[in-house]
Parts: C-alpha cells; sequence; structure tokens
C-alpha cells in the first residue's frame, strides 16, 4: 500500500507526542508538534480546544468529515484517526480530527480481580452529564467549522463518545448529521446501554453501525438487538458491520512510524457506505 509522505510525517509527530507526554491530553499535543497550518483553534464554551484540520487532496471536495479521537481508544485514537483521514482526504473529504478526553469516572467498587482491558469500564460510573456536555461542545464547535465548506457533513465516534451523540440526536439538543459512522456505542450503565438499541432504530439520519467486540462487552451486549431493532422499525439506510480483534484501526505503540496496513480497513468501509448512500 502506498503511503503518503505527509501520512508519515503525522506519524512522527504523533507518535513522539505519544512517547513523551503519555500523560497529557490529545489538544495539547497537537497544538505542540503538528504545523500550525493544520491545528484549529475551536472556541468551546470557555476552552479553547486545539484540531487537528487535513485538507482534501482531491479538486472535488465532498464535504467535511468530523472524527472525534481519544488517546486511550485502542482504536479510534489520534494515529488511527490520521490513517482514517488519509484515506478519506484521498477521496475528497475534509477531516476535523477533534480531541475528546474520557468522560469522569468514580468506582463503585473495589473489584475483587484486576480488571480486563476489555471490562475497563464495568465497574465504574461514569459522569454522564458533563461528559454529554463536553461533546455537544465540540460537535456544535466542529459544525460550525464545516459550514466554510460545501456538501455533507458526517460524524466518526467511539464507543461512550457515539452514545452521547446518538442521544444528544434523539433529544434534539444537536442538529442531526448527514450520516453518522458508529464505532462499537455503548454507555456503561445497563439502562443507557439498552435505550441505544431504540434511539438507532427511530434515527432518521443513516448510520453505519460498527460491532467492536474487543471494545467492550456492553457494546457486544446489544449488537444483535440493534440489527434486529433496525430492521422491524424498517429504518432507512442502516448498515451494521464487525470489526474483527485482528484488525487494528492504528499503530501507536508498535515501535514503527509506519501505520498498519489493516488500519485502511475503515477508511475503505466508510467510504463503501458514503458511496452507497449516493456521495
Amino acid at each position: 500500500m502506498r503511503v503518503s509522505q505527509i501520512t508519515i510525517s503525522l506519524f512522527a509527530f504523533c507518535l513522539c507526542a505519544l512517547a513523551r507526554h503519555a500523560c497529557g491530553s490529545v489538544s495539547d499535543d497537537i497544538a505542540r508538534y503538528f504545523p500550525s497550518e493544520k491545528v484549529t483553534q475551536l472556541a468551546v464554551l470557555d476552552e479553547q480546544v486545539a484540531a487537528l484540520t487535513l485538507p482534501s487532496k482531491s479538486p472535488l471536495s465532498r464535504g467535511v468529515a468530523i472524527v472525534l479521537v481519544d488517546a486511550q481508544s485502542q482504536s479510534l485514537n489520534l494515529d488511527g484517526g490520521l490513517i482514517l483521514a488519509d484515506t478519506l482526504t484521498a477521496k475528497g473529504w475534509h477531516c476535523l480530527l477533534i480531541p475528546v478526553d474520557r468522560p469522569a469516572v468514580l468506582p463503585t467498587e473495589t473489584p475483587a480481580m484486576p480488571l480486563k482491558p476489555i471490562d475497563n469500564t464495568t465497574s465504574m460510573t461514569a459522569d454522564y452529564d458533563s461528559y454529554y456536555a463536553k461533546v455537544l461542545g465540540r460537535v456544535n464547535a466542529a459544525y460550525s467549522f464545516a459550514q466554510q465548506y460545501r456538501g455533507y457533513t458526517f460524524i466518526i465516534a467511539e464507543g461512550m463518545t457515539s452514545a452521547s451523540l446518538i442521544d444528544a440526536f434523539q433529544r434534539g439538543a444537536l442538529d442531526m448529521p448527514d450520516t453518522l459512522v458508529s464505532l462499537g456505542a455503548f454507555w456503561p450503565e445497563y439502562e443507557k446501554n439498552q435505550q441505544l438499541i431504540a434511539w438507532l432504530a427511530e434515527s432518521s439520519y443513516p448510520v453505519l453501525d460498527l460491532t467492536m467486540p474487543m471494545l467492550s462487552q456492553w457494546q457486544s451486549a446489544t449488537a444483535d438487538a440493534r440489527l434486529t431493532a433496525a430492521k422491524v422499525s424498517l429504518k432507512r439506510h442502516y448498515r451494521q458491520r464487525q470489526l474483527l480483534p485482528t484488525v487494528g484501526l492504528g499503530n501507536a505503540g508498535a515501535g514503527t512510524s509506519m501505520p498498519n496496513p489493516a488500519g485502511a480497513w475503515l477508511g475503505q468501509e466508510i467510504y463503501s457506505w458514503l458511496r452507497y448512500l449516493g456521495w
């Protein structure tokens, strides 16, 4: 697979940031290590959030892809977002990579055994309200940024971030995107997690629902139900696909600055979905 020089350079910046400032925020790393012409400061409530802007590499601009990235994610982290953006910008999409930190959590009880990575949120109570407000602020700022471009605007989000967005669209607190690409949406709370099933089935915007068994048992528990509910409700423009554990989206910490070729799978899957929608 041909890897662009821009991608390699961006990976070098990204991996350097992750190595030197593992405890720092993604926003700080973007502001510190990426070229200033690729950094946009988004006004989010009372703070400035540094986001990464990657322009379309095609003369025909299709619109804007808003990618919400998380440094702690094993899938949609910053370098995974860069791999994804490399595919989408080649197809005519402007990409805006916005950092979203994990919600604040408090342990509900002391686990008897060390937590497994797949269960790292099952014994925690996440601060839903503050996280919900944070996600809304960032997406509203991203919508404002996207207005300068013609075409469609869609969002790519993972896990709890995706769950918060689905809730916001259901409430009418956010304008609906032209489509949502949801990677393993879940919330580590039974009732809210179950509500996602109905919210997706009732949604009027197109949804690419990617299930990720390695992300969390919470999202795996509702994957079949999400698909069934979408079929029963005759939801238009819904597709569910499974991302297998052997397919990685990013390559942070792998000891190389070159992207994992399997990471391009997500970009191709999304592009296939967009072509299905006629974009």
